[in-house]
Parts: C-alpha cells; sequence; structure tokens
C-alpha cells in the first residue's frame, strides 16, 4: 500500500461508491459517477443495473468504460435502445431508482 494521501477525488468516488448499497438501477453519467458506479457495482452493489445515457440497460462492462458511447457498455447488456426510448421509457417510466450524474464546469 502506497503512503500517498488519498486525493478529494478518490474520496469522492469511494464515498459515493458506498452511497449506492441497496440500490437496484441507476443512471450513470461520465467522469466520477462513471467511476463511482462501477466501483460501487464491485463492491458493494453487486446486482447494481447500470443505465447509460446512450441507450444501454444492464450494461456489465468487462473493464471501466471511457465515455457512455464506449463498445464496452454494450457487450452482455440487458438492453440497447435509442436514447430517447431510455429517456421516454425508461426515466420517465420510473425504472430508475437513482440518477448520478457529472457536472459540467462553467468557466467565467
Amino acid at each position: 500500500m502506497s503512503d500517498r494521501p488519498f486525493t478529494k477525488s478518490e474520496m469522492m468516488i469511494v464515498a459515493a461508491a458506498r452511497e449506492l448499497a441497496g440500490q437496484h438501477v441507476c443512471f450513470v453519467g461520465v467522469g466520477l459517477p462513471n467511476i463511482a458506479v462501477n466501483l460501487a457495482k464491485r463492491t458493494v452493489a453487486p446486482d447494481l443495473e447500470l443505465v447509460y445515457e446512450a441507450g444501454v440497460f444492464g450494461a456489465r462492462p468487462a473493464r471501466l468504460p471511457l465515455s457512455i458511447g464506449d463498445p464496452t457498455i454494450v457487450t452482455g447488456a440487458t438492453a440497447v435502445t435509442s436514447m430517447f426510448e431510455l429517456f421516454a421509457f425508461y426515466l420517465q417510466g420510473g425504472l430508475v431508482d437513482v440518477g448520478f450524474l457529472g457536472a459540467a464546469q462553467i468557466d467565467r
């Protein structure tokens, strides 16, 4: 184990992953949320269904996806739909327990 202290980002990822314990379906955003959700699936929430904005429901990525359009999220997924169908039927239909999205940086 390294003597290097944890970064603020690393601490946020771990804290966020812990919050997903007991959740069933999570809408996943890019960046830190993507890392936290995949960490949760591998630790505290192994049955968590991952829903990606690109239209992928039940993603089972073999590696950490680099974006919402990464091919690893499609392989083995429960369903692959259009973005419109995902938003209209899954999100608006109340089939998602929690959404974990990142925010864009806004500069002055």
